[in-house]
């Protein structure tokens, strides 16, 4: 799981490299919302969408860093997990929470790299007139849901009845 860490939080320093980088080079008002055809249709001032940034990448790493070692703590608390008796019997309680930390981070992951992408996108559609997204866009919601898929039939197969 340490590997996934250095994967995980460089890419977060990216992201904040990402912001220190473009912030200053950025116009006040920036095209922060595009429609399916790439075309700029909504705009925010660059602190706001700067700033809304900067939330998502601190909730990416609540959810799927902090908030997996917080459920685990607390044993009184009951996980909705199928065949939880099982699974979170003494004998592979360990293995479980190591699985389900491991399947967080690799979700964080994937998270984080679709978020620094979008905005990269979008900082890069900013510096065109008129703003427009690139397609690549397309592609890229495209593989994240196809991962997407596949890790959620990954996570659930797992934890099947024994």
């Amino acid at each position: 799981m340490t590997r996934l860490r250095f994967i995980f939080y460089p890419l977060l320093g990216l992201a904040v490299l990402q912001v220190v980088y473009y912030y200053p080079k950025m116009p006040n008002v920036v095209a922060s919302h595009f429609d399916g055809s790439g075309g700029a249709n909504g705009f925010s001032g660059k602190n706001a969408f700067f700033l809304l940034y900067l939330v998502i990448l601190l909730l990416l790493v609540a959810v799927f860093e902090w908030l997996p070692k917080w459920i685990q703590s607390r044993p009184d608390k009951k996980i909705n997990l199928p065949n939880r008796d099982y699974w979170l019997s003494p004998e592979r309680k360990a293995e479980t929470w190591a699985f389900f930390r491991r399947q967080m981070l690799i979700m964080g992951i994937a998270h984080l790299c679709l978020a620094i992408f979008a905005i990269q996108l979008a900082i890069l559609a900013n510096f065109e007139l008129p703003p427009r997204l690139h397609s690549s866009i397309a592609w890229a919601l495209g593989a994240y849901f196809v991962f997407f898929a596949a890790w959620m039939i990954h996570f659930l197969l797992r934890f099947k009845k024994p």
